[in-house]
């Protein structure tokens, strides 16, 4: 019987002791806080400046594709290695929206010679310090 007894105080003092150090959640409470937080993010306003970025972001690739188009067509050849750079730029370039004129100038820069002409040996394409490309 003492051991009975026993037994049900220590129960009773441990559900007391982890009811005081782990409190009841009030799920009604984190729903409408989570309510209050999804008022306050105004979701057109963020599509709103994501669809800015998305077309400044459009425009800075296709400034760049132009400029190196512009390059190699006065050279009359690109190195691989730019233009291995140059498909990946297109690629992320077309796959948010760029298009037209862009794909025109990488399919120009895809049927370039990867070597420099014969009689322009010393040439290369990075050396365009007149444009102060790098």
């Amino acid at each position: 019987m003492a051991t009975g007894i026993g037994a049900s105080s220590i129960t009773t003092w441990l559900l007391n002791r982890y009811d005081r150090r782990h409190p009841a959640v009030d799920v009604d409470k984190i729903v409408k806080r989570i309510e209050e937080l999804n008022r306050q993010i105004d979701l057109s306003t963020l599509a709103d400046k994501l669809d800015g970025l998305n077309s400044a972001v459009i425009e800075l690739a296709f400034l760049r594709i132009r400029e190196r188009h512009e390059t190699a067509m006065r050279h009359g050849w690109m190195h691989p290695n730019e233009k291995h750079v140059l498909e990946r730029l297109y690629h992320a370039y077309h796959s948010i929206g760029g298009n037209g004129v862009g794909t025109q100038m990488i399919e120009e820069i895809r049927n370039l010679p990867s070597m420099p002409p014969e009689d322009d040996q010393a040439s290369r394409m990075c050396d365009d310090t007149d444009e102060g490309d790098y």
